[in-house]
């Protein structure tokens, strides 16, 4: 998959996952075929800011609770990129919240630094 076309997916499948307009089976179509450091970044930044004591935040969590535990090869794929540098470096850095209404800012700085 080329860069431009894994941001495209990766920016569907936050939008997707956050207001809703994706089936689950898309979900996670996009979400086998992105870096997993990027499945993980994205999963991360909609729990951080989407918390659970936020009445609002019920079906986003549930769209992201239904892709990360009703597919293997999803889950395989978090778990990788929890573990990965990409994620870390991100972690270390910066704060989830602060890109609330910015994701497409977001998946572009994650996709820069997988790229270095």
């Amino acid at each position: 998959m080329s860069t431009v076309d894994e941001r495209q997916e990766a920016a569907r499948l936050l939008a997707g996952l956050e207001n809703g307009g994706m089936s689950p089976a898309d979900a996670a179509i996009i979400a086998e075929s992105i870096d997993p450091s990027l499945l993980y970044v994205i999963v991360s930044f909609l729990r951080a800011v989407y918390p659970a004591s936020d009445p609002a935040a019920t079906p986003v969590l549930e769209r992201v609770v239904r892709l990360t535990s009703g597919h293997p090869a999803v889950i395989a794929k978090h778990r990788e990129g929890e573990q990965d540098p990409v994620s870390h470096w991100f972690e270390d850095e910066y704060e989830y919240r602060d890109f609330r209404g910015r994701g497409s800012v977001l998946i572009e700085l994650i996709v820069d630094k997988i790229e270095t």
